[in-house]
């Protein structure tokens, strides 16, 4: 851990020298943005070549619910997280659970360690393979680096596997051609303080790189938990230090490496809801490295290879976690004559866990090793050219503790004119994650203290999904989103609770389903107006379910309304106010940060290289909170300057 702790320190001091002493790159470098002008617009359609992969391409056109969050949507957002920058996506509900703790759901679960749905960073899984959550304080991705984030709802089994259980995320970062030349990012506020800084350069013709590094701390705040305010985790303090390099050859070959070293630090206390914190100073580290090769064979047609190494060493209460994952995948697509689109790949992850055993948290073994394989195959036909296209697909997934599992999806998509109307169906078969298969620990329910022994003998979580979906481009300046599901879940692990003993047991005796509706509008009524309103309307019918069960994503079994509007408002020349407002509601006030969220952002930009932007969030709250919500609101002062 301390050779992990020197390395963050030197990767970053490294990365700030760079950014110092590097002499800036002159306008006669020939980049790949001055090489695609000279091109004609028949050289410019060969370029756009078609990825190997649905997770690459455009998600327009799909028989699919999504959202793509552009680097503008992020930046008017003033999220300063990807977490937060989630929150305006319907159907996806975001809370903080602590300084450093997050929980996303999407289409009716959260939880902190929810497992429902699968998060990607450039497609390289950031769930954890043992807890199947995300643990968001060992990530310190900077939001500066993002370029979009894809989130996408309802299972997409046939392309990722039953870890799509719910939907995926997937956080697309900035490459290096596009991060050129010197930035830096300074935060203030009552939230604490930032500074990112970058570096890009030009290597030669065709190679570009780019380095970054970023500290930050917050003080910690309180927390409206189940109508008391309870003291959050405090003294946050994390940096990190990442390079990404890219290499292009004739538009023909993509050669990309990127790596990230990061740690955190926090005083973290344990408040009523978060089982997995103590009253102790801890320290999270993580890194990963990833490569990548993307070659075009055809104007649709190509194949990708891709392969990353991921550490992280966590500490959960007071059981310290060191997990390694090396994973590799190839993919290839073929566009045949007959009107039939081929994609199939495979792919394989290895990772072992070690662990150093708490008093509060333990499991079953102090180490655990598992190779996964999978492969997919999917078809996109062609039934009327230019209207009508039928998708089928397959994923086979296989892991060393489990049988192979089929995960099918047929989806069907047909466009007339600025309309397109979609079916589809998924089914996914998972295994629960090792951490409710193997983890021992203490939490309190309703008030009382129970030990979670290890559930034997679980049965794999069953869903099937059917959804149906509409969407209408009325206008260049009015777009309609609809999306309608209807999941059936069964076997899903619930909890059994012995009064008795006081211990409580993992067991696949959950069942039940869940549907609802989603409307999502874009309209620029003005130039100088952009609305974005949506509401998620969602029901959930589940029997046997325990209540007050922390930490983890059980159905809210009520039905839930989520509205959330957002305005984009472009005052004057150089001037930007942005407005978002959520409403979120359960029938029965269920666990959940229910109640109204008010986010505002005025932004200047006061020359071509420098801006300066004033964000607020959670103000004019405490509207009937019930679990969950930051008691004080907060205002962060952004400068950016490139220089």
């Amino acid at each position: 851990m301390i050779r992990l702790r020197l390395a963050v320190v030197a990767l970053s001091l490294m990365i700030l020298a760079m950014v110092a002493g590097t002499p800036p790159s002159f306008a006669a470098d020939k980049d790949v943005s001055a090489e695609l002008e000279s091109l004609d617009l028949e050289d410019l359609l060969q370029v756009e070549m078609v990825s190997p992969s649905e997770r690459k391409q455009s998600l327009e056109n799909i028989a699919g619910s999504y959202t793509i969050l552009t680097e503008e949507d992020i930046k008017r957002s003033g999220a300063r997280s990807v977490p937060e920058a989630l929150r305006t996506v319907p159907g996806v509900v975001v809370t903080r659970t602590d300084t450093d703790k997050w929980s996303i759901g999407v289409r009716g679960f959260s939880g902190t360690f929810n497992s429902k749905q699968l998060i990607l960073v450039d497609n390289r899984p950031i769930t954890s393979p043992y807890f199947h959550g995300v643990i968001w304080s060992s990530q310190n991705l900077p939001i500066q680096q993002v370029k979009r984030i894809e989130v996408i709802r309802g299972p997409w089994t046939s392309l990722w596997g039953s870890e799509s259980f719910n939907g995926v995320i997937n956080v697309i970062t900035k490459s290096a051609a596009e991060i050129q030349g010197n930035r830096s990012v300074t935060t203030a506020g009552t939230d604490g303080v930032s500074q990112y800084l970058r570096k890009g350069i030009h290597i030669s013709e065709n190679a570009t790189m780019a380095v970054f590094a970023k500290g930050e701390y917050e003080p910690g705040k309180n927390y409206r938990i189940r109508g008391r305010t309870e003291k959050g985790s405090t003294d946050w303090t994390t940096g990190s230090g990442g390079f990404r390099a890219d290499w292009l050859n004739a538009y023909t070959d993509q050669f990309s490496l990127q790596g990230q070293l990061a740690g955190s630090s926090i005083t973290e206390y344990s408040p009523p809801g978060n089982p997995f914190s103590a009253n102790k100073d801890k320290s999270d580290y993580s890194g990963y490295a990833q490569i990548l090769w993307d070659r075009k064979t055809g104007a649709r047609s190509g194949m990708q290879f891709r392969s990353s190494y991921t550490r992280t060493e966590i500490t959960v209460s007071d059981m310290e976690n060191m997990s390694n994952t090396v994973d590799a995948e190839f993919i290839y697509s073929n566009e045949q004559l007959d009107g039939h689109f081929l994609t199939f790949g495979i792919g394989g992850k290895y990772f072992w866990d070690e662990f150093s055993q708490g008093e509060n948290v333990q499991v079953s073994n102090d180490s655990i090793y598992r190779l996964d394989f999978s492969g997919f195959a999917k078809d996109r036909i062609t039934l009327i050219d230019e209207k009508l296209f039928l998708t089928l697909g397959l994923k086979l997934d296989y892991s060393g503790d489990s049988d192979l599992t089929p995960q099918p999806t047929a989806r069907l998509l047909y466009m007339e004119d600025d309309e397109e109307y979609w079916l589809a169906y998924s089914y996914a078969n998972r295994k629960p994650g090792f951490w409710l298969r193997d983890g021992n620990y203490r939490v309190r329910v309703r008030d009382k203290e129970y030990t979670m022994s290890v559930g034997e003998d679980l049965e794999n979580e069953k869903l099937s999904s059917f959804e149906a979906g509409y969407r209408k481009l009325f206008s260049e300046t009015l777009k309609l989103d609809l999306s309608l599901y209807l999941n059936s879940y069964d076997q899903m692990v619930t909890f059994s609770f012995d009064e008795d003993t006081n211990t409580a047991t993992p067991v696949s005796g959950l069942s039940g389903t869940s549907y609802g509706l989603e409307v999502a509008l874009d309209w620029q009524p003005w130039s100088f107006l952009t609305l974005r309103p949506s509401i998620d309307l969602s029901n959930q019918d589940f029997q046997n379910v325990p209540e007050g069960i922390p930490g983890f994503s059980p159905p809210l079994n009520s039905a839930l309304y989520n509205i959330k509007l957002q305005a984009l408002i472009d005052l004057a020349e150089n001037w930007e106010l942005d407005l978002f407002t959520s409403y979120l509601n359960s029938m029965d006030n269920k666990d959940l940060s229910t109640g109204f969220g008010f986010d505002a952002r005025l932004a200047w930009q006061a020359r071509e290289d420098l801006s300066l932007e004033l964000i607020g969030n959670n103000l004019l709250t405490n509207v009937d909170e019930n679990n969950f919500a930051p008691v004080e609101p907060s205002c962060t002062l952004r400068l950016t300057w490139d220089f």
